[in-house]
């Protein structure tokens, strides 16, 4: 089994490094996908400095959202040489998630197809976060857990997770390829594509995260509202099954 992780980065050259080699310590993934997101710091220099283990990097000529790397993630995934199923590992590139349970999250494919790193499942907790986006990131895992349930997920926002790389490709070629996955351009992407993999029948499932927020240098780049206004879209787009 390969296991690829990918990193949607945007101005990340201080978080990088520490996570690239926490990585490349622990031996847990054979290579990583970097995607720079239209960077103003040296990101794409950073991660391209010799870490032990093959780092690719696509760069965006601009800043396009995480939406927009996600979609440049996927289409790097369907075009590879990966075999159905080698895992691809999804993560925050803010050194806020710690890649020693990426082995747990692969042990998990074996009996699902996407699993996610989840704050709310038992065992999952939450350190340095503000209490407004505490009240917010439980919120809306409330209402999308109501509205469009997914059996087996309680944290539909989180990065951090393990794809079957088969099940990708089964989703990208039912949906015509990254456009008709991902539709919107902010974080309520990662909810989108969990949406869309339950719906090409995708099994899912959670292992518990410990998200260090304190962690994370400088500031959020996620919006609240512009968020809100991303998660209403993709309830309108994706039908309940209810």
């Amino acid at each position: 089994m390969h296991r690829t992780l990918v990193l949607p980065a945007y101005n990340e050259e201080e978080a990088l490094p520490l996570l690239l080699r926490r990585a490349s310590e622990l031996g847990v993934v054979d290579d990583v996908l970097v995607i720079d997101d239209g960077s103003a710091d040296r990101t794409a220099e950073v991660a391209q400095r010799p870490w032990g283990l093959p780092v690719r990097v696509v760069r965006h000529g601009r800043n396009r959202g995480l939406g927009a790397a996600m979609r440049t993630a996927l289409g790097v995934v369907a075009s590879g040489a990966l075999d159905d199923d080698d895992v691809v590992i999804t993560m925050d590139a803010d050194n806020t998630h710690d890649p020693a349970i990426i082995p747990e999250l692969c042990a998990a494919i074996g009996q699902a197809d996407v699993v996610v790193a989840s704050r709310f499942c038992p065992g999952g907790r939450e350190f340095g976060l503000a209490w407004h986006r505490r009240l917010f990131s439980h919120g809306a895992s409330l209402l999308l857990r109501w509205l469009r349930p997914v059996p087996g997920i309680r944290d539909y926002s989180c990065g951090y997770r393990a794809y079957r790389v088969g099940a990708l490709r089964r989703m990208l070629a039912e949906r015509g390829g990254p456009e008709g996955v991902v539709t919107t351009e902010g974080f309520a992407c990662m909810a989108e594509i969990l949406l869309r993999l339950h719906r090409s029948g995708a099994r899912c499932a959670e292992v518990p995260l410990h998200l260090h927020y304190e962690r994370k240098p400088g500031k959020s780049k996620m919006h609240i509202v512009r968020t809100i206004r991303g998660y209403l879209d993709i309830l309108r787009a994706i039908p309940g099954t209810r």
